[in-house]
């Protein structure tokens, strides 16, 4: 979540602003180069005739947005980008900015519509530029390499002059290969997979992040929405928790030649447990043939982990607000909904919102329940 404290503003000056019963909201948007500096100091504003912004965690490209444009001859799609901004005017007068991201261009159509040519503009964050280009031969990174370091490298070479990657000490145990037309943002995927990091984003400014990943659990919240007096919720959050096709009996069967058959089951009895048999009154059972296990104790720890795991289920939750623009990727906050008996922390899956006065901001959030 972007910082709320800026401009000699507090944090909580800010929040007050944004919550507040009225306030005023309005939009700028910057031209930049392909290095992300300010091609031109203009304001965009005149050129962009609506645009959207969405954010998706568990996406590749995680950011995207979609901008209608009037023709403008300083704008080459070519190279140039576009980033947005939500300015929030403080009471005494003064604005907080919060930018949206970082967007290259696609080079659609020109169309015409009452005299005025423009274009509809599909937008991508800067990740779109490691995932074109797929290289050309193997591609090998060397045992004892440092991981992030790896990762640095292909960015460097992809024109990246600002990262921001979490250090780490692990090296690669063994050299480590790529085949021809793999894409490196890829590559890069998987090196920071292979150290419990997220994989790789943007953030608001253009700026390559990498992060080890850290259970929603464990990470503090970062902001409350609450259906209270100073609310931005709108009236209508949807709340999905789909317990029907959960089992709650696994059976395992190995088939391998020359040995023996072995067979496990477990069954969820638990009368604490809404799913299962005792308080369903009916069986749903997972079978799984043709598994493989060294003996029956293998077998046994096996069928109990995927029981253990089909246990926890998210709890998603979807609602809308007026637009709040410090949100970022992956956010994790809590939300207070007293109608549907709501009161947990949730991790952000996606956001998306309208850049216009009075639009609304949809979120979809979810948490990790055990049944």
């Amino acid at each position: 979540m972007q910082d709320l404290a800026q401009n000699g503003y507090t944090s909580v000056e800010v929040k007050k602003a944004l919550q507040a019963a009225r306030r005023e909201i309005s939009f700028r948007y910057e031209l930049l180069n392909n290095q992300n500096q300010v091609k031109k100091p203009k304001n965009l504003f005149a050129t962009v005739r609506s645009g959207h912004v969405n954010n998706n965690a568990l996406s590749t490209i995680k950011r995207t947005a979609r901008f209608v444009l009037v023709e403008d001859p300083d704008i080459n799609f070519l190279s140039d980008r576009i980033k947005p901004y939500v300015k929030l005017k403080m009471p005494d007068g003064g604005y907080v900015e919060f930018p949206q991201g970082v967007f290259i261009l696609s080079t659609p159509p020109r169309k015409i519509s009452g005299g005025v040519i423009f274009r509809d503009v599909e937008a991508y964050d800067l990740l779109i530029k490691l995932s074109s280009p797929r290289i050309k031969d193997r591609y090998v990174v060397p045992a004892g390499t440092n991981y992030i370091e790896a990762v640095n490298t292909i960015l460097v070479s992809e024109g990246f002059a600002l990262v921001n990657l979490t250090p780490t000490n692990k090296t690669l145990p063994a050299d480590k290969d790529w085949d021809p037309g793999t894409t490196k943002l890829q590559i890069i995927n998987n090196l920071l997979g292979e150290i419990e990091y997220r994989s790789l984003k943007m953030d608001e400014n253009g700026i390559p992040v990498a992060e080890p990943y850290i259970s929603p659990q464990d990470r503090a919240s970062e902001h409350t929405y609450k259906n209270d007096s100073s609310s931005v919720i709108f009236p209508d959050p949807q709340e999905h928790l789909d317990l029907f096709s959960v089992p709650n009996e696994w059976v395992l069967v190995t088939s391998e030649p020359d040995r023996p058959v072995l067979v496990s089951s477990y069954t969820n009895d638990n009368p604490n447990s809404p799913t299962s048999t005792v308080n369903r009154g009916i069986t749903v059972t997972d079978f799984r043939q043709e598994e493989i296990a060294a003996d029956q104790a293998a077998l046994d720890a096996k069928v109990q982990r995927i029981a253990f795991e089909a246990s926890q289920i998210y709890q998603q939750v979807e609602f809308r607000t007026a637009i709040m623009p410090m949100h970022s990727d992956f956010d994790v906050f809590t939300l207070e909904y007293t109608d549907l008996g709501i009161s947990a922390k949730f991790s952000e899956v996606s956001w998306s919102m309208d850049l216009k006065v009075g639009a609304e901001m949809t979120h979809r959030i979810r948490r990790v329940v055990e049944i």
